[in-house]
């Protein structure tokens, strides 16, 4: 059975570019009569404003995106994070890290947009665990998978960015590891979510092969960008929750589906009821991100 889901970070308001990603989201398991789960990604508790997944939840209410079962918080799965890391750790594949951000940048040369770690503390045998982070070793194998809307992906993750961090020196454990274990705890199978975090991908695919994880289904759409840059809480994007119907149409729009002027007409539930029998993934542009009209 299709499985997806939508995990937004309850760090402001739901906005047109994140609302854009639930709404294909929503979509392409709605279309495959599929569940859509929602998660609250609310483990890096410094970025976290209170109120923020109650103005989400209602958002995605106002425009129909209704979803299945019960919202999960990260926050309740810690003990979970720390056993998949014990795991980890059995493997011989973790150790800690003393070295800074900052000494990282300017001793490690860059690879687009990671920086690649040398490893430096691979062989130092740090035995203390407070104000240091955990990395996991990575190997020489490329990691490779077809992303539904972008295509063939191979990424070689010791040569892009080094052993990566798996849980911060701030004691908050990464992205990469909680959303590994989140979709296998909410049993995903299939993640539809913007291209900005393609490249991210094989992190989480290498985490989920060594927990022996079953693979997930990926779909990377373009990211939604003004006057060049991507729409975000921090350049005060926000969402026209007014006007459900024109900010559905024009979400489906920038989605590249055959809307007509009859269906710019339509309740919120008339258009998301024809979308979801006329969705077509396929007519998603294969860019990682595009203007928006």
């Amino acid at each position: 059975m299709y499985i997806g889901r939508f995990a937004p970070t309850p760090s402001g308001p739901l906005h047109l570019g994140s609302f854009v990603t639930a709404l294909a989201s929503y979509l392409d398991a709605k279309h495959n009569n599929g569940q859509w789960k929602i998660r609250i990604d609310d483990i890096d508790t410094p970025r976290i404003k209170y109120g923020s997944e109650k103005l989400i939840l209602n958002s995605l209410e106002k425009f129909g995106l209704h979803w299945d079962g019960l919202v999960m918080h990260q926050s309740d799965n810690i003990k979970i994070y720390k056993l998949g890391i014990k795991k980890l750790k059995k493997l011989n594949l973790t150790y800690f890290c003393e070295c800074s951000r900052k000494e990282i940048l300017l001793n490690t040369p860059i690879n687009k947009s990671f920086s690649v770690y040398k490893n430096t503390c691979s062989l130092k045998k740090i035995a203390i665990s407070k104000g240091n982070s955990i990395r996991l070793r990575t190997n020489a194998k490329n990691i490779d998978f077809k992303d539904a809307i972008q295509g063939n992906e191979s990424i070689n993750l010791e040569l892009l960015m080094g052993d990566f961090i798996i849980k911060r020196s701030d004691n908050i454990f990464s992205y990469h590891l909680t959303t590994a274990i989140d979709d296998n705890l909410q049993s995903i199978t299939n993640i539809v979510r913007g291209a900005d975090l393609l490249k991210s991908t094989p992190q989480q695919i290498y985490i989920r092969s060594l927990l022996k994880l079953k693979p997930i289904n990926y779909s990377h759409i373009p990211v939604v960008l003004v006057n060049g840059q991507k729409l975000s809480k921090s350049m005060g994007d926000t969402l026209d929750i007014k006007n459900p119907s024109k900010t559905l149409i024009k979400s489906l729009k920038f989605l590249n589906q055959n809307i007509t002027k009859a269906h710019e007409q339509g309740s919120p539930n008339e258009i998301i009821q024809w979308a979801i029998k006329n969705w077509e993934r396929k007519n998603i542009v294969k860019k990682t991100a595009i203007e928006l009209g």
